[in-house]
Parts: structure tokens; sequence; C-alpha cells
């Protein structure tokens, strides 16, 4: 009987372990969302779960351990974004490229500590940059930057945008917009322009917009994804 009982002992402990990790995680998110980097500590995450700082490093070897976590974690996130907002865009390139904005935004309000660790803090960019076996694996998640000047050299020989908009120029743009109106609203300084979540999204749409209209978009086509 004991024999029999024992993969289910396991299984249930995997699971226990599994959830366990992910209170961690979801502490140190909300951590770095109200706090920032200099918030998050073993010791803070610990108390917000109420256990004892000595249980973390069961499953984590330190705070660099944790953060290349979160890294993954957070870019596992975006790639579910990004996957759910293209899958709607169709085959249409400049539907696509538009999905992209709206997935990179989505992600940073759903989860706005994962977004400021992976493009805001220096700390997260610094230590994608200095393991390259976490920067494949990151990197692996999203759309390389080649990739999304990709999209746009394909709506540009589709004659959706303009031929003679630079693509990377054009690419960095519409991320720099996307990103500046999305942190400053995170960071509550749109609160005049945009008081709640849909208000920000309705001006994330016009960015957009703008976007498609200085590439030279036709924004029916975009709009339709056919």
């Amino acid at each position: 009987m004991a024999r029999g009982r024992r993969p289910e002992i396991v299984a249930r402990r995997a699971r226990e372990r599994a959830a366990l990790r992910q209170r961690i995680l979801d502490a140190a998110h909300d951590i770095l969302r109200e706090e920032g980097l200099e918030g998050l500590s073993v010791r803070a995450i610990a108390a917000r779960i109420a256990y004892s700082p000595a249980t973390l490093y069961l499953h984590f070897r330190d705070k660099a351990d944790l953060l290349r976590e979160l890294l993954r974690e957070g870019f596992r996130r975006l790639a579910k974004a990004v996957a759910e907002e293209s899958a709607a865009a169709g085959s249409n390139p400049a539907a696509r490229h538009r999905a992209l904005g709206r997935a990179y935004a989505r992600f940073a309000l759903e989860n706005p500590g994962y977004f400021r660790l992976m493009f805001e803090l220096p700390a997260g960019p610094r230590m994608v940059c200095g393991d390259p076996a976490l920067a494949a694996e990151v990197r692996g998640e999203v759309p390389s930057w080649e990739e999304v000047v990709g999209s746009v050299v394909e709506a540009q020989r589709a004659g959706i945008y303009a031929s003679e908009v630079d693509a990377q120029r054009g690419t960095l743009f519409a991320w720099a917009l996307i990103h500046g109106l999305t942190s400053l609203y995170l960071g509550g300084h749109l609160r005049e322009l945009a008081p709640t979540r849909e208000a920000f999204e309705r001006l994330l749409e016009e960015a957009i917009d703008q976007v498609g209209r200085w590439l030279g978009a036709s924004l029916a086509g975009a709009a339709s994804g056919g």
C-alpha cells in the first residue's frame, strides 16, 4: 500500500514545490512593480509570502538566480502576448506589425514588474547581455529585431508601407513611441490624457495609427487583417 501511494506523494510534492516557486516569482514581480530593484531582496520576498528566507534558497541559489528566472518568465509572458495578438492579426504584414505594438503594451500593462526589469531597469538588460546562454534563451521566446524589421520590409514589398522609408529606423521609431507612451502611463504621467486603462488603449491605437500613416500604411487593409 505504501509503495502504491509513493508516486502520488511525489506528484503532490512536485505540485506544491511548483506552486511555491510561482508564489515567490509573483511576490518578486509585485515588489519590482511597487519598489523597483532596490526593494527586491530575499527577506522582502519571504515576508510577502510568509515563509522564512531559507525556504527561498531551496528554489533559487541567490538573488541573481532569481532575477534570471524572472527574466525568463517575463519573456515567456511577452511571447504569449505576441502570439495571441499576431494570431488575431491574420496574414496582412502591416496588421502583424501593428499587433506587435499592441502585444508589447498589453504585456507591460498586465506585467509592469516584469516590464520594468526587462526594459527599464539597467540590471535586466545587463544580465541578459552578460549571459550568452540566458540571452539565447530569452531572445528565442520573442521575435528578433531582424524579424520585426522584416515585417516592415514585407509590408513595403506588398505596397502597404512606403518603400522609401528606412525599415530599421521605422521600426525603431515605432518601438520608441509605444514604449514611451506605455512607460509614461505606468509611471502615472498620463492621468489627464488617459485616466483609465481603456482611455490609454484608445490613445495607444491613435499612436499606432500615426505610425501606420507615417510608414505609408493602408489603415483599412491593416485593420482588416486580410
